[in-house]
């Protein structure tokens, strides 16, 4: 049979700090990346849970679609973690997937503060419940309505047609077994260090059990870096990514903010260890603005005692002609959620 090139999807990713958009192809089992962009967005537009000046947003979608020359519109986005719940419950063996369905709308409040009517919800089979025989582990995850239609509203008016609405963790999960293959065995922690926040996700043997954002991030740098220079906040940040900042900056600045953000991110673990002692913890991956940091994953691995790396989400891809290398590059890392959501269409 011949295997047909999968269509393009575009993956979306809307943080405080910018939009992101990666558009990925595969054809002959080779993965082509075909568009990669961001744009910064102004205080204030985005905050940790939503998106509050939906004008400015969709105008930023629209002008990165225009820049860029994507054609496509499929378009896949994810939520972030802390604007869903995730649950893992134990429901009777025997339930296909309409009396998984039916029971959960019918003992709902069980599982979400809200009504049941007033939530979009999805779920998946683990596999048996080990502590009720005749039971299986089922992970629930819903999301209030207006939350998915919201972000569906601003991506249609932008021109898009939303097919996927995911989580963060998930994709960055995704992202994750695309690149280092199935986890089924081990612990493994995804920190995704952004500008405002950093999210601690962990899963154990490919299942979410931990989920914790931090108000900490890499942002402090900038704001940092434009005190000390006297800089323009977009002076800060194109220097910071591409280079020209004074002979001190490494030792003076960026050094000791680098050991301040390890030590917050191994709190972090620490804390989580605390709270889950049973779990051994075999990795420790960085994604986000963050996490190219240099020596962050170096210092971090120093104190938590077990490997860390911050992965290259485009490793082993082709790129386009007009797909900047450089960008790719200096933002690799802040594009993690936008490639995990742009794979969803190729590993589906």
């Amino acid at each position: 049979m011949l295997r047909l090139p999968s269509p393009p999807l575009l993956g979306l990713d809307i943080s405080p700090e910018a939009v992101k958009i990666v558009e990925l192809s595969a054809s002959r089992g080779r993965i082509r990346v075909e568009n990669a962009d961001s744009e910064s967005l102004p205080a204030g537009a985005v905050n940790d849970r939503e998106v509050l000046d939906v004008d400015v947003v969709t105008h930023t979608i629209r002008s990165m679609l225009e820049r860029s020359r994507i054609r496509t519109k499929a378009v896949a986005t994810a939520l972030p973690s802390n604007a869903v719940i995730v649950k893992v419950i134990s429901l009777p063996a025997d339930l296909n997937d309409e009396g998984i369905e039916e029971q959960i709308r019918f003992e709902g409040s069980q599982y979400i503060p809200y009504s049941i009517d007033a939530v979009n919800f999805d779920f998946a089979e683990l596999g048996p419940d080990e502590q009720r025989r005749g039971y299986k582990r089922v992970l629930l995850v819903a999301c209030k309505k207006e939350t998915v239609e919201d972000r569906a509203a601003i991506l249609e008016a932008s021109g898009l047609k939303p097919k996927i609405v995911d989580v963060q963790q998930f994709t960055l999960w995704g992202l994750f077994q695309h690149l280092e293959g199935p986890q089924e065995k081990s612990s493994v922690a995804l920190l995704e260090v952004g500008s405002l926040t950093t999210a601690l996700h962990v899963f154990e043997e490919g299942q979410p059990i931990y989920s914790r954002e931090h108000n900490f991030g890499s942002g402090r740098l900038a704001e940092e870096v434009q005190r000390r220079y006297s800089l323009e906040p977009q002076d800060a940040q194109r220097m910071l990514r591409f280079g020209g900042l004074p002979q001190d900056y490494p030792k003076d600045i960026l050094q000791p903010f680098v050991r301040n953000l390890a030590q917050e991110i191994f709190r972090a673990v620490d804390f989580f260890q605390a709270s889950m002692p049973d779990v051994q913890l075999a990795t420790v991956r960085l994604f986000g603005a963050g996490a190219m940091l240099p020596q962050l994953d170096a210092q971090l691995q120093q104190l938590v005692h077990i490997p860390v790396a911050a992965p290259v989400p485009f490793a082993g891809m082709e790129m386009a002609a007009q797909v900047s290398r450089r960008f790719l590059e200096a933002d690799r890392s802040s594009l993690a959620v936008a490639c995990g959501l742009a794979l969803r269409r190729l590993s589906a």
